[in-house]
């Protein structure tokens, strides 16, 4: 299901190279703009072809000379593709992240996968696959089929037109760059929905669950259990990967999906029917608080598969020669979750793991006492280190030295604070973190001002542009 996109790039020198790079990775920075795309409408299909297709050198010329006037058009851009194509497809709202959308996070995934996609045509002659492969797994767990690339395509198209008035050779390149992409999407998104129906338990497109089990782990987040509504198994998954509920809740405009990172305490059962989850409540999160007071036990929803590319296997291939390689987990608020999975696959390893966790207080700490407990068996082994920070620490928070404590340092993460602890000369070991966005940007930070290289790093990105800011 793979292909390669190959185009004869003219030898520069060193100096001219140089400076397209530049370029390019100024208006990559630029293009920060986004879609999820769509599935539950059938749409008339437009002349996107959904095969390799070599892009000419003519045609990437043509790009790289008009993506700045595209970039400089910034958020006017955005908001005509975003109301072009809403206007002719009102019933994608059923399938696009509305809160993601009002605030603007959602428009930058698309343009910034298109833009990364020029910028590595220009200086490779290839796609960015591994770039990319994040957005692979979010258009599978949004159910997206070929025909929504055709209708995504005809809007950034028609966007150009609107806007730039461009002569029909601008239009051609970009949409020979467009059909690339896409097929590059069609192609991979085919891989794994195919691997995520033949697991055994596994299923394509939505299937029907229901809510066994709803237990809080502290004041602000929930656990949440859903059971096959028929009983029957459900697929295995990675580590850090998440599930996508789809729900149109009484009084709500549209269907919405959300995703949610599983989470594993314990060991995976065979034959296991139930997928767990953990939601935060946000006063501004329409699923948030609806799942926290409104879903009850018994009631039915929709899951898509388990997809996600944030997990340990891309350690694997470092690891096959070093089975006692650290594992660094660093989480803020309930990013905690697929750290959480991760622990539990690592358990009975021989790994040494070091826990490094940021809350608000004890208050809103989920896992604690399951993680205090953790640290008491494991500490004679030496193999678990638990370190944690409160911001505010109320009374009853207790601060510790121990390994075992409720928290050990007041304030917002330092990782100054436990340099020590952290295994930065050895080349194998790898830092996995999860949290709110700036809280990213900052561990990113510090890490490698440590002199952590960034391919010892993983974490949850939106797409393309926000792993380049969170490394930046």
């Amino acid at each position: 299901f793979f292909f390669r996109s190959r185009v004869r790039v003219p030898t520069l020198s060193r100096p001219a190279r140089r400076a397209r790079h530049t370029a390019a990775a100024a208006t990559l920075r630029m293009l920060r703009l986004s879609a999820s795309f769509a599935q539950r409408a059938t749409f008339t299909p437009h002349p996107f072809r959904h095969s390799a297709r070599f892009i000419s050198a003519e045609s990437l010329d043509v790009v790289k000379s008009t993506l700045p006037a595209v970039a400089a058009a910034g958020t006017k851009f955005t908001d005509h593709f975003y109301n072009r194509m809403f206007a002719a497809h009102p019933e994608l709202g059923n399938v696009f992240n509305q809160s993601n959308r009002k605030s603007g996070t959602q428009s930058k995934a698309l343009f910034s996968s298109i833009a990364a996609s020029a910028v590595s045509l220009l200086e490779t002659g290839q796609l960015p696959r591994d770039m990319l492969e994040t957005v692979h797994h979010k258009h599978c767990a949004l159910n997206v089929e070929p025909a929504q690339y055709d209708v995504v395509g005809e809007h950034i198209l028609g966007t150009i037109r609107d806007l730039l008035n461009p002569p029909k050779e601008v239009i051609d390149a970009w949409a020979e760059l467009y059909t690339d992409l896409a097929a590059e999407c069609v192609h991979r998104s085919e891989a794994l929905y195919q691997e995520a129906e033949q697991k055994p338990g596994g299923w394509r497109g939505e299937r029907e669950f229901k809510l066994a089990r709803k237990v809080p782990l502290s004041s602000n987040v929930m656990e949440f259990t859903f059971e096959a509504a028929n009983g029957k198994r459900v697929s295995r998954y990675t580590p850090g990967q998440y599930i996508t509920l789809w729900v149109k809740a009484p009084g709500w405009e549209y269907r919405q999906p959300r995703h949610y990172t599983l989470l594993q305490e314990t060991e995976w059962k065979e034959g296991q029917s139930t997928y767990t989850i953990a939601v935060k409540r946000r006063d501004d999160g329409t699923m948030s608080k609806y799942l926290h007071d409104d879903l009850l036990l018994g009631d039915r929803i929709y899951l898509s598969p388990p997809f996600g590319d944030f997990h340990m296997n891309h350690a694997s291939q470092m690891w096959i020669n070093d089975s006692r390689a650290p594992v660094v987990l660093l989480s803020a608020g309930v990013g905690i979750t697929p750290t959480m999975s991760m622990l539990s696959s690592l358990r009975k390893g021989q790994r040494p793991v070091i826990w490094l966790h940021a809350a608000k207080s004890g208050a809103e700490h989920p896992f604690r006492e399951y993680l205090r407990g953790l640290a008491h068996m494991m500490d004679k082994e030496h193999a678990f280190t638990r370190r944690v920070w409160y911001e505010t620490p109320r009374e009853a928070d207790v601060k510790s030295s121990e390994n075992t404590g409720m928290y050990h340092f007041e304030g917002r993460m330092d990782l100054e604070q436990v340099k020590d602890l952290l295994p930065l000369h050895d080349k194998h070991a790898m830092f996995f973190f999860c949290g709110p966005k700036p809280w990213m940007v900052n561990v990113a930070k510090q890490l490698c001002s440590f002199g952590v290289k960034r391919s010892n790093i993983e974490f949850e990105s939106f797409g393309p542009s926000e792993r380049d800011e969170i490394l930046a």
